[in-house]
Formats: structure tokens, C-alpha cells, sequence
């Protein structure tokens, strides 16, 4: 487990200044409510202010506002709650709590709350898991019923929530449970078409789309499905070097402009083959720490139907390998979050068939 606590460091006040464009939702009509006879004890936000550990939460709740909700004993919530050690592997001090506006830190929060309380035992270990469970933050003003959910799952290495490990689990409170994780659970800040605009390495990706999508309208448009805000995408995306060399063994030359020459049909196929599926619905959300190996359906079409092989017996390095790959391509850049999915970077175009 502690091997695995290295990966998920580095989030940091820069990454912190980025959630401004998240607001918190003010009104929270879903909070459930537990019933007088397990309201004993100390609530959440008791627990919080005397724990010293949870100093920097403390600061970070008060000026947020947020502690009425998480003192209301009528409530019952899920907290994953980052102390002060996970704060400063994150890069946050009470210091830089000062100086962030009051409703960003809102925002970070409520994702960070979940409306139900959830001990580690209902926490399921499935494969590929999609245990979904919103949070209280509302990205879309005009969407009131929609919340940013967290991922948590179990695995044989630990607990997790998104890819972030959680470290201790089930302190009891009298409105519900907190389990502390090992960083900030950092919000998605946009959708998977925002994720691939955003990398310099996608390059190919995007022009692939674009070849992908012509002619097509609405939501068969791959990249309207990208920026679609509500299903769960699990998206292998092939790196601009990954795509010069599948190029090269086409014999095309290894440049963007060489998809115009590619059937559009063959590109759609290509790319649906990248991403996870199941009845023909992109509804997985993995991320990297809950890959178990195994055979997965993709956009093509469940078994007999080309599918990808996930090696997963080094937890720190999975694999993904495409039916006719020689070779399995590396996870060079896990776990990018998005409102709709997640992405993970890979260095081989994966193949379906000749």
C-alpha cells in the first residue's frame, strides 16, 4: 500500500486556483436525514474542529460556510476527509486557505461530501467497478439535479475514491461516517473534449475525431459524445507518437494531415475500439487503481466482437493490449478526470483487427 501512496502527490494550490470556475450548490434538498435514535455522538463537524489532525479542514470548512451542513445531526453524510498530512501532500497550508475565495473552497468541499453515509463495508470491490455515488457539487446551474459523483471502490491494495487512496476508514458520527484519503479528491474541471483540447500529445487524437465525425450530426459526432456532460467514458487515449507509428505500419506518412486518406468508417471504428463499454453504452468510469485484468467490451460491440485484454498484476503499471497488438501498450499518464469520464494515456494505438 505505501508503494502505491507515492503516485498521488502534487495537486497544490495552482491546481487548487483552477476549480474557480466550480460553484458550490447552496440548497442541498437530497441530504438524507437519520432518525433521532442515532443522532448520538459527535457530529462530523464536531469531530473536525476537536481533532487536531483536521486543523487545516477546520480552516478550510469554516471559511467555506460549510459547517452548518456538517454539523446538522439530522443529516446524514459521507465525508472523505483530507488531514493535514494529506493537505500538505496537495500542497495546502492554512496559509494558502487564507487566500482562496470562500466559494472555491465551497466547491473543493462539497465534492468531498457525499449525501448518504456510506461505511467502508457498502463499499463494493467489483470488476471494473462503476460504484457511483454523487457528491454535493453542482457544476451546471441549469441542471440542478446533477452532481459531480465520486468513484469509491475497494481492491485488493486498499480503499480508493477517483485514484486517490483512501487511509483510514469509518470514524463514526452521529450524522453519518468520515474516511480519510490521502490527497484532495480534486474535482473534474471539464469534459473529455476539454481534457483532449487541453494536451499538447493529443494532437493525432483530435484529428482523428475530426476525420471521424465528418458528415455526422448530434451525438454521433464522437466529439459531441466527448463534451456530452452525463455518461461515464473510459477513454484509452493513443499519444501523438503512438499514432506516427501506427501510421508508419500503414504506410502513410506520420502526420495529421494523413487521416484524410483513411475510410472515415475504419477511423470511427479505430476510436470506438478505445473506449469502454458495456450494451453498446460508453458507462464506465475506471480509473487506474480499479483495472482488474481481464477481457473488456468496448463501443464495437460485446464478445465474440473485438475486445481489449487489461493486465493488471502490477497495480503501479497496467496494461491494455488490442486483439491483433504484439505487445501490450503502457498507461503513461493515468487518471485525468473529467465531468464525463476519465482518460488515460496510452503509447500504442490499440488494434481491433487487420
Amino acid at each position: 500500500m505505501l508503494s502505491l501512496l507515492k503516485k498521488y502527490t502534487g495537486f497544490g494550490l495552482v491546481g487548487l486556483a483552477l476549480l474557480g470556475q466550480i460553484t458550490a450548490c447552496n440548497k442541498i434538498p437530497e441530504v438524507e436525514e437519520i432518525g433521532p435514535q442515532e443522532t448520538s455522538g459527535q457530529t462530523i463537524l464536531e469531530i473536525i474542529n476537536t481533532d487536531a489532525k483536521y486543523s487545516i479542514l477546520k480552516a478550510a470548512v469554516a471559511k467555506a460556510g460549510v459547517g452548518p451542513l456538517l454539523g446538522k445531526r439530522d443529516n446524514k453524510l459521507t465525508l472523505f476527509a483530507p488531514d493535514n498530512a494529506a493537505m500538505a501532500r496537495s500542497g495546502i497550508s492554512e496559509a494558502a486557505i487564507g487566500v482562496l475565495p470562500a466559494q472555491q473552497l465551497a466547491a473543493i468541499l462539497s465534492y468531498h461530501v457525499i449525501p448518504q453515509a456510506v461505511p467502508s463495508s457498502a463499499i463494493p470491490g467489483l470488476p471494473l467497478p462503476n460504484f457511483q455515488l454523487p457528491s454535493l457539487l453542482q457544476p451546471l446551474a441549469s441542471q440542478p439535479l446533477f452532481k459531480l459523483s465520486l468513484f469509491p471502490s475497494k481492491r485488493a491494495t486498499g480503499a480508493f475514491v477517483n485514484n486517490i487512496p483512501i487511509t483510514a476508514v469509518d470514524t463514526r458520527a452521529a450524522n453519518g461516517f468520515i474516511h480519510d484519503v490521502y490527497a484532495l479528491v480534486a474535482p473534474p474541471q471539464t469534459t473529455m473534449k476539454g481534457l483532449i483540447a487541453a494536451q499538447p500529445d493529443l494532437s493525432f487524437l483530435r484529428a482523428a475525431i475530426a476525420r471521424a465525425d465528418e458528415g455526422q450530426t448530434g451525438l454521433n459526432r464522437i466529439d459531441s459524445l466527448l463534451n456530452y456532460p452525463f455518461p461515464n467514458i473510459t477513454l484509452f487515449a493513443p499519444n501523438d507518437d503512438a499514432f506516427k507509428a501506427a501510421l508508419v505500419l500503414l504506410g502513410a506518412p506520420p502526420v495529421v494531415e494523413a487521416f484524410a486518406a483513411i475510410p472515415q468508417q475504419t477511423v470511427r471504428g479505430l476510436l470506438a475500439y478505445h473506449v469502454l463499454a458495456t450494451n453498446g453504452t460508453p458507462a464506465f468510469r475506471v480509473f487506474s487503481p480499479n483495472l482488474v485484468s481481464g477481457p473488456v467490451e468496448t463501443l464495437i460491440g460485446p464478445s465474440p466482437m473485438p475486445q481489449l485484454t487489461i493486465d493488471a498484476t502490477n497495480p503501479m503499471a497496467p496494461t491494455v493490449k488490442g486483439r491483433i497488438n504484439a505487445t501490450p501498450a503502457a498507461i503513461v499518464t493515468a487518471d485525468l478526470n473529467a465531468v464525463n469520464g476519465v482518460l488515460h494515456k496510452i503509447d500504442q494505438v490499440l488494434i481491433p483487427q487487420l
